[in-house]
């Protein structure tokens, strides 16, 4: 059986556009008419966002989505990169949910897609 595809939406927004979208959630979950939970993150600042998901993070989170479980060790040789920098992005990706560990300190990416949005209307 095929496995369903997990995807987060992540993007800019303001706290109380966080806020409202969580109340109007709310409200749609409470009369029935969520079908599909979609996971979110959001950055209050542009200038995050883009620190955030730099070049070279949004290559680490490809490859280790390609390659499954892996180790940091196993990563950074994989990426070329020196180890220390690959477990400070590591470290900083696992902390806002884009990558994920197992029971055997095994790190992944449980995401097929990040949709990255970026609203130009206030």
């Amino acid at each position: 059986m095929k496995r369903k595809a997990r995807n987060i939406k992540v993007g800019i927004a303001t706290e109380e556009q966080v806020n409202k979208e969580f109340i109007n959630a709310w409200h749609k979950a409470e009369k029935g008419k969520i079908e599909v939970t979609e996971e979110r993150l959001y950055f209050v600042e542009p200038k995050i966002f883009f620190q955030v998901l730099s070049k070279c993070r949004i290559e680490l989170l490809k490859i280790l989505h390609d390659r499954g479980l892996s180790s940091i060790r196993e990563l950074s040789r994989i990426l070329q990169r020196d180890y220390k920098n690959v477990y400070q992005d590591v470290k900083l990706l696992k902390k806002i949910g884009l990558i994920h560990e197992d029971q055997n300190k095994r790190i992944y990416v449980p995401w097929d897609k990040i949709n990255a949005e970026i609203s130009l209307a206030a």
